[in-house]
């Protein structure tokens, strides 16, 4: 994907525009393969105070949808949310910067196209394999439609964070 796509399915011109959470969540949750190149510019020249309360925002938002007995789950998304707030405020340094990118397009795989969570619907037998974010959008709906699904996330402590010093400061916001 280009950049201009990829600037279309954000919904902005500019990267002064990536401003609201729902421009965060479209980066978050594509599914498509993404050019390295195209996201390190972007979160380069995104305002690093908007980027860290729409990160704050976004996982927020997921973790409350995290069953609440799958605490290795909702640790790893707040371990994930600490990393990429630490390194946006952290981000004059070039190198934090590249982790920065490196950090968010790897949560991004990760999140939207190579975690394994299964559901199982009540009542039923079969199990059906989706991404975390798609297990997440199922809990929402769940609360919408009234359909129960039983959750297996066995499979997605598999994230390890890079190492990224979280500084005192960071972890006391």
């Amino acid at each position: 994907m280009d950049k201009i796509d990829l600037y279309k399915l954000l919904d902005i011109e500019e990267a002064e525009d990536f401003q609201y959470f729902e421009n965060l969540a479209a980066l978050l949750e594509c599914d498509q393969e993404l050019e390295y190149e195209h996201i390190a510019e972007l979160i380069r020249d995104v305002n690093k105070n908007v980027f860290c309360e729409l990160v704050e925002e976004y996982f927020e938002e997921i973790s409350d949808f995290v069953p609440g007995d799958e605490t290795e789950v909702f640790s790893t998304l707040e371990n994930v949310r600490r990393a990429l707030v630490g390194m946006a405020k952290n981000s004059q340094d070039d190198t934090v910067m590249t982790k920065l990118s490196d950090e968010l397009e790897r949560f991004r795989r990760w999140y939207s196209m190579e975690s394994k969570v299964y559901l199982t619907e009540m009542g039923s037998i079969e199990e059906k394999q989706v991404t975390l974010r798609d297990a997440l959008l199922t809990a929402r709906l769940e609360k919408l439609d009234g359909d129960r699904f039983r959750y297996d996330f066995s499979e997605c402590g598999n994230y390890q964070l890079d190492e990224y010093i979280v500084s005192l400061g960071d972890l006391c916001e």
